[in-house]
Protein backbone atom coordinates (compact mmCIF):
# COMPACT_ATOMS: atom_id res chain seq x y z
CA UNK A 1 0.00 0.00 0.00
CA UNK A 2 1.26 3.39 -1.01
CA UNK A 3 1.12 6.26 1.54
CA UNK A 4 -1.47 9.14 0.24
CA UNK A 5 0.02 12.32 -1.42
CA UNK A 6 -1.15 14.38 1.82
CA UNK A 7 0.72 11.60 4.40
CA UNK A 8 2.86 12.26 6.76
CA UNK A 9 6.03 9.66 6.80
CA UNK A 10 7.93 9.32 10.66
CA UNK A 11 10.24 7.05 11.07
CA UNK A 12 10.05 4.85 14.35
CA UNK A 13 13.15 4.37 16.42
CA UNK A 14 14.83 4.47 19.82
CA UNK A 15 12.38 2.76 21.39
CA UNK A 16 13.01 -1.17 21.15
CA UNK A 17 9.36 -1.75 23.19
CA UNK A 18 7.30 -0.08 20.83
CA UNK A 19 9.35 -1.28 17.75
CA UNK A 20 9.33 -4.79 19.56
CA UNK A 21 6.19 -4.76 19.58
CA UNK A 22 5.18 -3.38 16.09
CA UNK A 23 7.42 -6.33 14.74
CA UNK A 24 5.71 -8.95 16.70
CA UNK A 25 2.68 -7.58 15.06
CA UNK A 26 3.71 -7.56 11.77
CA UNK A 27 4.73 -11.39 12.03
CA UNK A 28 1.44 -12.36 13.80
CA UNK A 29 -0.33 -10.55 10.93
CA UNK A 30 1.45 -12.67 8.53
CA UNK A 31 0.59 -16.07 9.77
CA UNK A 32 -2.77 -14.81 10.51
CA UNK A 33 -3.59 -14.04 6.81
CA UNK A 34 -1.05 -17.27 5.68
CA UNK A 35 1.66 -15.53 3.68
CA UNK A 36 3.19 -11.94 3.77
CA UNK A 37 2.23 -11.13 0.27
CA UNK A 38 -1.50 -10.75 2.25
CA UNK A 39 0.63 -7.80 3.84
CA UNK A 40 1.46 -6.50 0.13
CA UNK A 41 4.01 -7.51 -2.44
CA UNK A 42 5.99 -10.63 -1.76
CA UNK A 43 8.75 -9.97 0.67
CA UNK A 44 11.66 -11.96 1.15
CA UNK A 45 12.12 -9.96 4.23
CA UNK A 46 9.55 -10.11 5.71
CA UNK A 47 9.65 -13.83 5.16
CA UNK A 48 12.95 -13.87 6.91
CA UNK A 49 11.47 -11.35 10.11
CA UNK A 50 8.94 -14.43 10.64
CA UNK A 51 11.72 -16.82 10.67
CA UNK A 52 13.40 -15.48 13.56
CA UNK A 53 13.16 -16.00 16.88
CA UNK A 54 11.51 -13.86 19.92
CA UNK A 55 15.00 -13.33 20.94
CA UNK A 56 16.05 -12.39 17.81
CA UNK A 57 13.27 -10.35 17.33
CA UNK A 58 13.86 -8.41 20.46
CA UNK A 59 17.64 -7.74 19.24
CA UNK A 60 16.47 -6.83 15.94
CA UNK A 61 13.98 -4.07 17.68
CA UNK A 62 16.96 -2.37 19.63
CA UNK A 63 18.97 -1.28 16.44
CA UNK A 64 19.22 1.90 15.93
CA UNK A 65 17.27 2.08 12.41
CA UNK A 66 14.52 0.14 12.55
CA UNK A 67 13.28 0.24 9.16
CA UNK A 68 9.44 1.11 10.59
CA UNK A 69 7.71 4.34 9.95
CA UNK A 70 4.13 5.90 11.13
CA UNK A 71 2.55 6.42 8.08
CA UNK A 72 0.24 9.17 8.68
CA UNK A 73 -3.06 9.70 6.73
CA UNK A 74 -3.93 13.30 7.88
CA UNK A 75 -7.25 13.73 5.52
CA UNK A 76 -8.81 10.26 7.59
CA UNK A 77 -7.09 11.84 10.56
CA UNK A 78 -8.86 14.94 9.75
CA UNK A 79 -12.64 13.16 8.87
CA UNK A 80 -11.76 10.96 12.25
CA UNK A 81 -11.13 13.96 14.36
CA UNK A 82 -13.86 15.94 13.23
CA UNK A 83 -16.07 13.01 13.69
CA UNK A 84 -15.33 12.65 17.36
CA UNK A 85 -15.68 16.73 17.84
CA UNK A 86 -19.28 16.17 16.97
CA UNK A 87 -19.81 13.18 18.62
CA UNK A 88 -18.67 15.03 21.66
CA UNK A 89 -21.38 17.78 20.74
CA UNK A 90 -23.87 15.57 20.34
CA UNK A 91 -23.08 14.00 23.83
CA UNK A 92 -23.01 17.11 25.27
CA UNK A 93 -26.18 18.71 24.07
CA UNK A 94 -27.98 15.59 25.03
CA UNK A 95 -26.53 15.63 28.37
CA UNK A 96 -27.97 19.33 28.85
CA UNK A 97 -31.37 18.27 27.30
CA UNK A 98 -31.53 15.61 30.22
CA UNK A 99 -30.37 17.75 33.01
CA UNK A 100 -32.53 20.52 31.97
CA UNK A 101 -36.23 18.01 32.27
CA UNK A 102 -36.39 16.82 28.81
CA UNK A 103 -39.09 14.30 28.76
CA UNK A 104 -38.04 11.00 27.62
CA UNK A 105 -40.18 11.80 24.09
CA UNK A 106 -38.02 14.85 23.48
CA UNK A 107 -35.09 12.90 23.70
CA UNK A 108 -36.46 9.86 21.77
CA UNK A 109 -37.22 12.01 18.68
CA UNK A 110 -34.12 15.26 18.85
CA UNK A 111 -31.58 11.97 20.06
CA UNK A 112 -33.10 8.57 19.35
CA UNK A 113 -31.98 7.96 22.66
CA UNK A 114 -33.79 4.48 23.78
CA UNK A 115 -35.70 3.77 27.34
CA UNK A 116 -32.48 2.10 28.89
CA UNK A 117 -30.05 4.83 27.60
CA UNK A 118 -32.36 7.97 28.66
CA UNK A 119 -32.66 5.94 32.47
CA UNK A 120 -28.87 5.61 32.66
CA UNK A 121 -27.97 9.25 31.75
CA UNK A 122 -30.30 10.47 34.04
CA UNK A 123 -29.27 8.14 36.98
CA UNK A 124 -25.68 9.22 36.15
CA UNK A 125 -26.45 13.00 36.05
CA UNK A 126 -28.48 12.96 39.15
CA UNK A 127 -31.98 13.55 37.22
CA UNK A 128 -34.80 13.24 39.13
CA UNK A 129 -38.05 14.23 37.38
CA UNK A 130 -41.94 14.86 38.79
CA UNK A 131 -44.85 13.32 38.57
CA UNK A 132 -47.58 14.52 36.87
CA UNK A 133 -48.27 17.33 34.33
CA UNK A 134 -45.88 20.39 35.10
CA UNK A 135 -47.67 23.46 35.42
CA UNK A 136 -47.24 26.02 32.45
CA UNK A 137 -45.59 29.71 33.04
CA UNK A 138 -48.43 32.17 33.53
CA UNK A 139 -49.88 33.92 30.00
CA UNK A 140 -47.68 36.87 29.43
CA UNK A 141 -44.50 34.44 30.31
CA UNK A 142 -45.99 31.91 27.65
CA UNK A 143 -46.88 34.75 25.01
CA UNK A 144 -42.47 35.95 25.28
CA UNK A 145 -41.87 32.16 25.15
CA UNK A 146 -43.90 32.10 22.19
CA UNK A 147 -42.46 35.32 20.39
CA UNK A 148 -38.32 34.43 21.69
CA UNK A 149 -39.23 31.20 19.63
CA UNK A 150 -40.30 33.29 16.72
CA UNK A 151 -37.48 35.17 16.87
CA UNK A 152 -34.72 32.37 17.21
CA UNK A 153 -36.30 30.50 14.42
CA UNK A 154 -35.12 33.34 12.02
CA UNK A 155 -31.61 32.74 12.34
CA UNK A 156 -31.56 28.89 14.17
CA UNK A 157 -32.41 26.05 12.03
CA UNK A 158 -31.88 23.07 14.27
CA UNK A 159 -34.46 22.39 16.75
CA UNK A 160 -32.76 21.10 19.04
CA UNK A 161 -30.32 24.22 19.30
CA UNK A 162 -32.88 26.71 19.18
CA UNK A 163 -34.74 24.68 22.37
CA UNK A 164 -31.12 25.17 24.22
CA UNK A 165 -31.36 28.93 23.23
CA UNK A 166 -34.97 29.62 24.44
CA UNK A 167 -33.80 27.82 27.49
CA UNK A 168 -31.29 29.88 28.11
CA UNK A 169 -33.65 32.77 27.85
CA UNK A 170 -35.95 31.33 30.41
CA UNK A 171 -34.10 29.12 32.53
CA UNK A 172 -36.66 29.34 35.43
CA UNK A 173 -38.94 26.58 33.52
CA UNK A 174 -37.83 22.54 32.18
CA UNK A 175 -37.49 22.10 28.68
CA UNK A 176 -40.71 19.95 29.12
CA UNK A 177 -42.50 23.10 30.40
CA UNK A 178 -41.34 25.25 27.16
CA UNK A 179 -42.23 22.53 24.77
CA UNK A 180 -45.47 22.85 26.06
CA UNK A 181 -45.99 26.23 25.63
CA UNK A 182 -44.54 26.09 22.56
CA UNK A 183 -47.31 23.35 21.55
CA UNK A 184 -50.00 24.69 24.04
CA UNK A 185 -52.40 25.69 20.73
CA UNK A 186 -51.33 22.36 18.54
CA UNK A 187 -55.06 20.52 17.71
CA UNK A 188 -54.08 17.13 19.35
CA UNK A 189 -54.51 14.01 16.57
CA UNK A 190 -53.47 10.54 16.74
CA UNK A 191 -49.58 11.28 15.04
CA UNK A 192 -48.85 13.80 17.45
CA UNK A 193 -45.41 14.96 17.41
CA UNK A 194 -43.42 13.73 20.74
CA UNK A 195 -42.49 17.36 21.41
CA UNK A 196 -46.32 17.78 22.46
CA UNK A 197 -47.31 18.67 26.10
CA UNK A 198 -49.06 14.95 26.00
CA UNK A 199 -45.75 13.17 25.25
CA UNK A 200 -43.47 15.34 27.37
CA UNK A 201 -44.33 14.55 30.79
CA UNK A 202 -42.41 11.93 31.63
Amino acid sequence: MTAPEDAIVLPISGDPPLVGALLLRVIALGDERGSTPALGAPCATLAALRALSPLETWRLSGMRRSGLSLVIDTRQLAENLRALRHGNEEAALAAYFVSHGASRGMLHQLFHLSHNAITRQRRRLGVRIGQGRPPLPDPATRDAIHRRWADLGRDENDLRRRLQQLHHQFAAYPLVVLSAVLHEFDTASANASPLRESACLT
